[in-house]
Order: structure tokens, then sequence, then C-alpha cells
């Protein structure tokens, strides 16, 4: 496949998704009628898409639905979805009471991916908006989620960021390590300039009812309003705590059954 057509393979996959999203189940006569193009293309698409798990056998001999892949894909945006909107009251209520940007962010390979932010009133981050991603060894939310990792996962992600080679993003390997150490001993992270100058900010973890890392909280703001300010972290690691406990988080049952 060239890189010419490469587009418009694509174009057509997607064309048949949408089609099968809308409808339900279609026969391959029904999709080709839909996407409009011819029947022999269209089979050898489907065929395709089949192997992906894109697509699926429907109930009936024939027909096809979309497949496992979508459904997966579908089961993540709604657990996601779900947490953002349960936490939302308690980081409007934290925004409320600091007067400073919160975030909410989850893990996504060696990324943290910013999924719900409410802006306050002082100076806030332009690098860290909504949908924008960082290294996990970088700023307040990643470094608490690549802290509360097990540790031979957490290893991993250390090498994959050190091949890397982005000199920008400071702690790697034996220092990163003893700061993470710091961060699970004591529950939340701090971070100051290292996503962006005059920026400082303190992210804490949030568990499921398995005791499973889920997400981050953290706000950020100037040094001055942020750096030793004890009540400051005190309010973010108890916004975590209420996340967590919402979603059913108990920390001694969690290690009882540990």
């Amino acid at each position: 496949m060239t890189q010419q057509e490469t587009p418009g393979i694509l174009a057509k996959a997607f064309a048949v998704v949408q089609v099968l999203k809308s409808s339900g189940e279609l026969t391959v006569a029904e999709i080709s009628q839909q996407v409009r193009e011819p029947l022999s293309s269209t089979y050898r698409l489907v065929k395709s898409l089949q192997a992906l798990d894109w697509i699926a056998v429907g109930s009936a001999r024939g027909r096809y639905r979309l497949g496992l892949f979508f459904i997966r894909i579908g089961g993540l945006v709604s657990d996601l979805m779900d947490v953002r909107e349960l936490a939302r009251p308690h980081l409007r209520a934290l925004r409320e009471e600091t007067h400073l940007t919160t975030y909410l962010s989850v893990r996504r390979g060696t990324r943290s991916v910013c999924i719900d932010r409410i802006a306050g009133r002082s100076v806030h981050s332009l690098e860290y908006r909504l949908g924008d991603m960082l290294p996990l060894n970088v700023g307040g939310a990643p470094r608490a989620l690549l802290a509360f990792l097990p540790p031979e996962e957490q290893k991993l992600i250390i090498r994959q960021l050190g091949q890397e080679h982005n000199e920008r993003y400071g702690k790697r390997g034996a220092e990163l390590l003893a700061d993470l150490e710091t961060i699970r001993r004591r529950g939340w992270a701090l971070s100051i300039n290292d996503v962006t100058t005059g920026i400082a900010a303190v992210g804490a973890p949030v568990f499921n009812h398995r005791g499973e890392l889920v997400v981050a909280v953290s706000l950020a703001g100037l040094p001055n309003e942020v750096v030793d300010n004890n009540h400051l972290v005190e309010q973010v690691v108890i916004c975590a705590a209420e996340i967590s406990r919402s979603m059913g988080f108990n920390e001694k049952v969690v290690r009882s059954a540990s």
C-alpha cells in the first residue's frame, strides 16, 4: 500500500464504521450501498476490518456489527467520563477553596492526559490544558500517577522515558526513583518549574474500590502560593481521598485483601 493510498483506505474504513455505528447490523451489500463503494472492494474491506476486531459477525450469517475493538474503546471512554463526572464537584470545591486551577489526569502509557481542568482566578499554566499530555516524570499529577504504579511497571516506564532523550524533562533514573519513593511515602507530589517556569503544582492519587490507581488530582499556581503551603497540600490530598471514597475505596479493606 502506498502513502497516497493510505488516507483513502482509512477514509473508507471510517465510513464503514460510521454506518455500522448508526445502523447496528448490516450485510456487505447494505454497507456497500451506504458507503457507495463497489461490492467486491467493500467485501475485502469488511474482511480486513474483521481481522482487526473493528467489526464482527452479527446476529445472523452475512450480517456485521461493530467489533470488540470499539466495544473496549467505548468502555474506556465511558469509564473515564464516569470518573470525570464523579470527580468534578470535588475539583470545583477545591478550586473554590484555593482559587487555583485544578486538574484531573489519567495515565496513558508513559504520559499523563488532562481529562478535566477548572481554571482558577490567578495565573495558571498554559502547557497543560484539556486533552494535553505530559511525560509521567514531570508535573504534580503525572508524578503522583507514576509514584503509585507497581514497582516493575514504574521501572519500565522510567527506562522508556530515558530512551526518549528529551532533556527538557528533568529527573530520571536513580534520582527519579528516590523522588517517587518520597511521593509514595507522604502521599503527594510537588512540581516546581519543570513544566512551566514560574508555576508550581501539587498532585495526589485517586484509587477505586479495588485499590487500583485510576486518576490523579492536582492544582497549580505561583510558587509562593503553593510551595511550603501545608494547608493547600492537605486540601489536595483530602480532595483525592474524597474522590477515592466516592469510588468505593476503603484503605482498610484493600489492605486486608492484599
